[in-house]
Order: structure tokens, then C-alpha cells, then sequence
């Protein structure tokens, strides 16, 4: 499977950058298509999970986001350490730098965990999930933000069974913490938590 990028147009540059780019790609079916989409530009981003081992919590942070704002859902969302990759770092010193700047804590281990695109269909985001080991009683700062970025960040820590809960029952409500925490600890689903019935099937419906 071929595409080649026929043209690319800019319509915004911001904090972020808006493109509108045509693209001729192949399809299943073994014919061509082009298609005109509008991509929005963020660069690589890296989140990661802190975790103590010791006392088997995690730590969660919470932070106003515009996104929610317009749907009219609570814009303070609980997700974990995030931030975008500067130019000249690695994804792994990022979010490092992250972990320090938001919660307070630099990881004595870091682990790879995946790497996902957030929306792959109208974004070029794509970020880098990590675990990071930490001892909750020693921090190496206060965290909660950068003042010059406007940072408000509360963060406290939950056992790993509550954390799981959250994620369970809906508290949590971002996709880096969700799976985060699926990759990082596993997670059984609906399938494998219940036990299917006659009543369960399409033709009961």
C-alpha cells in the first residue's frame, strides 16, 4: 500500500499548526482514491505513570483542560505526568523533566510502555508512554507546574486497586492514564468479568 502527498496548504500557525493536505493513497479494493483532510500539527508528546512500588500506589495529577469546556463536561481531568518533547530531547528526558516539573519526583527506573497516536485522524500526535518508579516518601521538589506556562496541578496518590476503580468506573476520563494503567498493570474486560447468558446474544435483543 502507496499514498504520495499531492499538496499541503497551511491554514493556521499557532501554539499549534493547522494544514490542509491533499492525498492520493491506495485503496483495499486495489484502486486509488485522493482525499483532502485537515491535520493539526503537535509534534511527539511522552506521559508516564508514577509508581512506588513499596507502598503500591500510583500518582494521579489533576488540571483544567479546554477540551471538555465546549461539550460542558468537568474540565479538571485526572491523568498522570505529560508533556510535549522539546527540540533537542529524547522522549525519555522529557518526560523525566516532566515528572520533576509536575509532580516533584524524578523515576530511579524508567520502562517503555507503548507508543500511540491520540487522533490519528485529524492529529499527527503521537505519544510515548512510560512507568516510573519512584519512592513517595523522598520527593525532589513541590511539582504542581510551571508558573510561566500557567500550570495549575494538584496531584495526590491512590492505591493501584483504586486507580483501577477510576478507571473502571469512569473517573478517569483521558487516554494517557487509561492506558497507562492497562499497559502498566493489566486489566481483565467486561468479556472476561462476566458470564455470558442466551439473554447476552443479538437475537435476545
Amino acid at each position: 500500500m502507496e499514498y504520495r502527498i499531492v499538496s499541503k496548504k497551511p491554514l493556521y500557525r499557532g501554539f499549534f499548526s493547522m494544514d490542509a493536505i491533499e492525498v492520493e493513497h491506495d485503496r483495499f479494493d486495489g484502486g486509488k482514491q485522493t482525499v483532502l483532510r485537515e491535520n493539526m500539527e503537535r509534534g511527539d508528546a511522552a506521559a508516564m505513570l508514577l509508581f512506588d512500588p513499596q507502598t503500591d500506589q500510583v500518582l494521579l495529577l489533576e488540571q483544567f483542560r479546554i477540551g471538555p469546556v465546549p461539550r460542558q463536561d468537568n474540565p479538571w481531568l485526572i491523568e498522570i505526568v505529560a508533556g510535549i518533547v522539546d527540540e533537542g530531547e529524547t522522549v525519555e528526558q522529557a518526560i523525566v523533566r516532566e515528572a520533576h516539573e509536575e509532580a516533584g519526583f524524578v523515576p530511579y527506573r524508567t520502562t517503555w510502555l507503548g507508543r500511540y497516536y491520540t487522533t490519528p485522524g485529524a492529529c499527527s500526535e503521537r505519544i510515548d508512554l512510560f512507568l516510573g518508579l519512584v519512592d513517595s516518601s523522598t520527593p525532589a521538589g513541590d511539582g504542581g507546574g510551571m508558573a510561566d506556562e500557567h500550570e495549575d496541578i494538584r496531584s495526590y496518590w491512590v492505591s493501584r486497586a483504586e486507580a483501577m476503580q477510576m478507571l473502571t468506573d469512569g473517573r478517569i476520563a483521558s487516554g494517557a492514564p487509561m492506558l497507562a494503567l492497562l499497559l502498566a498493570f493489566g486489566c481483565q474486560g467486561v468479556v472476561n468479568n462476566k458470564s455470558f447468558t442466551t439473554e447476552d446474544t443479538k437475537d435476545a435483543e
